[in-house]
């Protein structure tokens, strides 16, 4: 006999095929109740996840469709921003910025979203820089589709190839999808982003442009115009309009796409912090902590979404 082969006898075989058949018959029968590694699953989970990764994605690309048209351009142009321009912040990589605007992102999102556990109703609170405006609107997509409460603070300013161009920021993209009908907004308040989250970055005709149309946009949106202080004031007038969103109900995800700097903090402990879920133990208790770290340790699922293309290969997009 073979090291490491135990050989369990017919009889046992036999036997408990016979109980396990017994079993699932009478669980089918409603006599017995199967733990849930070995209850069957319903046929209606896969399709009506499928069928919300198909709405996700038609949302989408009715968005894009819509953007393209407004600029002239063809759809897989629509989202694709100048490499330089006023609002600028900071370098970003065109591969990148393309593997982003992929309509796999809207059904991919969906999928994790179940993965998470979320349901209709749950709220989910979002930090969407202009960098990555098709996985914005992926989010915004599959939120919609899956009949999640969806609250987001958008920033205007964005790193090159983004939604760089003045007309097409980002939140002047949700205020003309929200305008035509095409996706309910999700923006509950608007910075200029960048810097000091004022556009400090930027030169002065830079700051000037982001900061009208942090301010238009926030009307338009009916949402909050949030031009901090300070770092911790940017992080409390997030929270303060989460909480208002929120209505008392509990957050059930945070969603970060992009690198503002509330959201990723002046830590260099978000580094560290790999994309995708993160883990549920803190990883940074410094004051310099953003969004992402406080949310993590205030218990919330945390979706962290930077290195697009690493998350595309993990989640099978390319």
């Amino acid at each position: 006999m073979r090291r490491g082969l135990i050989r369990v006898p017919s009889r046992v075989q036999t036997a408990t095929g016979v109980l396990l058949t017994a079993g699932l018959a009478m669980a089918a029968a409603g006599a017995v109740m199967l733990p849930p590694w070995l209850a069957p699953r319903t046929a209606g989970t896969p399709a009506g996840l499928e069928q919300q990764a198909d709405a996700a994605e038609g949302l989408w690309r009715r968005s894009v469709e819509t953007v393209a048209m407004a600029r002239g351009v063809a759809p897989d142009e629509a989202l694709i921003g100048g490499e330089w321009t006023p609002l600028v912040t900071t370098l970003g990589e065109i591969e990148a910025k393309r593997v982003s605007v992929s309509p796999a992102w809207p059904r991919a999102l969906v999928r994790e979203f179940h993965r998470a556990g979320l349901r209709p109703g749950d709220v989910v609170v979002a930090s969407f820089s202009g960098s990555f405006p098709g996985i914005n609107l992926a989010v915004m997509s599959a939120a919609e589709a899956m009949g999640l409460r969806l609250a987001a603070v958008s920033s205007v300013t964005a790193s090159s190839w983004g939604a760089t161009d003045p007309g097409f920021t980002w939140p002047e993209l949700e205020v003309r999808l929200d305008a035509a009908g095409v996706l309910r907004r999700a923006t509950v308040a608007v910075s200029a982003g960048g810097d000091g989250d004022r556009a400090l970055d930027l030169d002065d005709e830079g700051q000037s442009l982001a900061r009208a149309i942090a301010a238009r946009c926030a009307g338009q949106l009916r949402a909050r115009l949030i031009v901090p202080l300070d770092f911790e004031s940017a992080i409390r007038d997030r929270l303060d309009a989460f909480d208002a969103a929120r209505a008392g109900r509990p957050i059930a995800a945070f969603v970060n796409v992009g690198g503002t700097e509330a959201a990723l903090g002046r830590s260099p402990a978000i580094l560290t912090v790999q994309n995708g879920w993160l883990g549920k133990a803190p990883f940074d208790a410094s004051p310099g902590r953003g969004l992402v770290a406080r949310m993590v340790e205030q218990g919330v699922p945390v979706l962290h979404i930077l290195n697009v293309r690493g998350l595309a290969v993990r989640w099978g997009i390319l």
